[in-house]
């Protein structure tokens, strides 16, 4: 799995979006200046993002976005997948019928088994884990979020 820009800039955003939970709104120009991501393309994203139901937006002078849900009840991995649906490493893990070989494939529950790992490890962190991390240390480092698990 290769992390795209659709997904990094997608992690920024909703966690300053979950940085401001429970106050006002946060705006699209704010998120774009703060996180240096051009507002169109921003658009698409938090489009995604609200699409998946992980943030809702409310329209007007105070508008901007929210958190569906708190911090502790998100996953990255709903983030990642809501942003790139392809997020094994190798087609043939969640279609066998894509590759002639699958049915004996010397390789391919290795693949499989990578990408149920990958999604655990995802799967372990929640939004508040990397605003908390955040907060203590002033920066997000996943040698810190480690020490989490």
């Amino acid at each position: 799995m290769k992390v795209n820009t659709k997904v990094r800039y997608g992690l920024r955003a909703i966690l300053q979006i979950a940085e401001g939970y429970g106050k006002d709104p946060v705006p699209i120009s704010a998120i774009s200046e703060s996180q240096e991501i051009s507002g169109k393309y921003l658009e698409q994203v938090v489009g995604t993002l609200r699409k998946s139901g992980l943030i809702i937006s409310r329209k007007g002078v105070r508008g901007g976005y929210h958190l569906a849900r708190s911090p502790e009840e998100i996953n990255l991995w709903e983030i990642i997948t809501a942003l790139d649906s392809h997020t094994t490493l190798v087609d043939c893990v969640n279609d066998a019928g894509i590759c002639d070989r699958s049915g004996d494939c010397l390789t391919r529950s290795i693949w499989t088994l990578l990408s149920v790992r990958m999604q655990e490890f995802w799967t372990s962190f929640k939004l508040s884990d990397l605003l908390n991390t955040m907060h203590a240390t002033g920066d997000v480092s996943l040698q810190e979020l480690g020490d989490l698990s």
